[in-house]
């Protein structure tokens, strides 16, 4: 009898301490959004990973301050894909798996996109890629939509075009030489756009060479180029091999103006190449080139100690403001109705622009931004569609 009198008091005490520790514990699920972000945060393409971070923490404050979304509190959960296929669905996996985001924002690198959008698909969350601009990062090899995949930024057919319509109509080239990253999926895919599209317009490539990213040096492929003459040469790598491109191009005497794509868009391009990228031309996101992004900029500024953004913090602004958007329309918080949204969306206007997405594709809508170089300057040239 004592026995089970003491077992039942047990039981109660149990039970009251129980609902105790439940009322006191934070309600993250009820109260809190989370939002991941994958990007490289270590190793050499850090810079836009840290700032594509550091601009959705601000955004997630700035929105917080007004109120949130639905009523409640915005939390980014950042981790880092080390810009490696790999590590980025690891990342992904465990955002989604222990730290229970309702969308990931990331990455800008197509490779690591075109591996994690199936598994955005399997855990049936939306994953957001910024600067990613490969077709296959939101359509498999077949064409099929992974209809958990999206994207902020402009694709490589349209970029290739752009960068081919300006060589021919911009610059009055007749004659192209190609040098891309055999390894890269953007570089392939770029080079590849660039070229149909200029050979279209009545152009010709007159030497098409290939190398690896970490080479260092280029000197034996840009001979070729050198020997063919080109008008122009089209270089859709990153700017660090960019800036080591140009100087060694310069140096073999060759003076054609260079194109590229929204890899060259960090300002360390300019300190790294110096006069070796005066009168070249490479196409990007609308960036914080246009006034409407002062008062962000100014902001990041103030809030990391005078650190420069980078363009993949605008990334992180527009994409934790369109989920802000399209949940705002869905009028609810889950997954499926995000994706719902975010596939219908007409009209987002954010700090990049305004765009509308294609439902079939997943592509946005949007012009692409060229910017040329002057005086040892970064200068916008002009926006296309």
């Amino acid at each position: 009898m004592k026995k089970t009198k003491l077992v039942s008091v047990l039981f109660v005490v149990m039970l009251v301490s129980s609902m105790l520790l439940g009322a006191c514990a934070p309600k993250a699920d009820e109260d809190v959004i989370k939002i991941g972000y994958v990007g490289a945060l270590s190793g050499e393409t850090a810079v836009w990973g840290q700032a594509g971070l550091n601009g959705m923490l601000l955004t997630a404050k700035e929105i917080n301050e007004a109120g949130g979304i639905l009523g409640k509190k915005v939390e980014v959960v950042g981790l880092d894909g080390r810009g490696d296929p790999t590590d980025s669905v690891n990342a992904f996996r465990r955002l989604v798996t222990e730290e229970k985001v309702l969308a990931v924002i990331g990455t800008n690198f197509s490779s690591c996109n075109i591996a994690m959008a199936p598994i955005a698909d399997e855990l049936k969350v939306p994953l957001i890629a910024t600067a990613a601009s490969n077709p296959k990062v939101t359509v498999d090899e077949n064409g099929n939509l992974h209809p958990y995949s999206f994207r902020i930024g402009f694709i490589d057919p349209f970029q290739g075009q752009v960068l081919a319509n300006l060589a021919s109509n911009e610059l009055g080239a007749k004659t192209a030489g190609v040098i891309y990253d055999i390894g890269s999926d953007y570089s392939t895919g770029l080079a590849q756009y660039f070229e149909e599209q200029f050979v279209k317009n009545g152009g010709t490539v007159v030497a098409k060479v290939e190398a690896h990213s970490g080479d260092n040096d280029f000197r034996s492929q840009l001979s070729v180029i050198a020997e063919a003459k080109p008008d122009v040469i089209m270089v859709p790598w990153i700017y660090k091999d960019v800036a080591l491109i140009a100087n060694q191009a310069r140096e073999l005497g060759i003076t054609a103006p260079m194109l590229g794509g929204d890899g060259w868009d960090s300002p360390e391009l300019i300190t790294m190449a110096g006069p070796a990228i005066e009168g070249s031309f490479y196409t990007s996101q609308p960036s914080f080139a246009n006034p409407v992004t002062k008062p962000y900029y100014d902001a990041y500024m103030a809030e990391y100690d005078n650190l420069v953004p980078e363009t993949e913090a605008l990334f992180g602004h527009d994409g934790l403001y369109w989920i802000k958007d399209a949940l705002e329309r869905a009028g609810e918080v889950s997954p499926e109705a995000l994706r719902a949204a975010l596939e219908n969306t007409t009209q987002f206007d954010g700090l990049m622009g305004s765009m509308a997405v294609d439902p079939a594709t997943h592509n946005p809508a949007k012009p692409a931004s060229v910017y040329t170089f002057t005086n040892g300057e970064r200068v916008w040239y002009g926006d296309f569609k």
